[in-house]
């Protein structure tokens, strides 16, 4: 009898660490399993992200460099006609804290980026204080996107619509 009672425990042993290998190898077989849909969903939703950001993302939307067509072009607003350097003037103005700006008739004709420069500190005679002064230039850029006309300060990236000012592409 204690034959077939350690018979039977040594055959139950085995038959529970068979089955406990069975039952791990099916566990380990579901686990690759679920890491093969993780990565195939991972792989679906990149797929699907780019796509759309690529979609979304056209040519259309890339600003242009741009010029004024003529330089006594003008505008309709709701007051009175004004002509397009008179609103660049006032766009820039905003960006210096309202200041009034003053610029050439001829600004954004032939070149799409503008450089101003503050006045340096000068003698009695005009010559500078300190030989030269060390005032940074602002820099502004003339862009077309679509059929609107924007201005951009390249300091800080920002960019102001330019309500009815009508400008062209520059040609490259």
């Amino acid at each position: 009898m204690a034959f077939f009672k350690r018979r039977r425990g040594a055959c139950t042993r085995i038959a529970s660490t068979a089955i406990t290998s069975a039952a791990w190898a099916l566990s380990k077989e579901k686990r690759k399993e679920k890491r093969k849909e993780k990565r195939l969903s991972a792989c679906v939703l990149t797929l699907v992200l780019t796509a759309t950001v690529g979609c979304t993302s056209t040519k259309a939307d890339l600003p242009e460099m741009a010029l004024l067509e003529t330089a006594s072009q003008t505008v309709a607003t709701s007051r009175a006609e004004i002509d397009s350097v008179a609103v660049i003037e006032t766009a820039i103005g905003q960006w210096f804290g309202g200041m009034d700006i003053t610029l050439a008739d001829t600004a954004f004709t032939v070149s799409s980026t503008l450089s101003i420069e503050r006045k340096g500190i000068v003698d009695k005679r005009g010559l500078p204080l300190d030989g030269r002064h060390g005032n940074a230039a602002f820099v502004f850029t003339l862009l077309k996107r679509g059929d609107e006309c924007f201005i951009r300060n390249e300091q800080n990236n920002e960019e102001m619509l330019l309500d009815g000012v009508d400008c062209v592409a520059a040609k490259r």
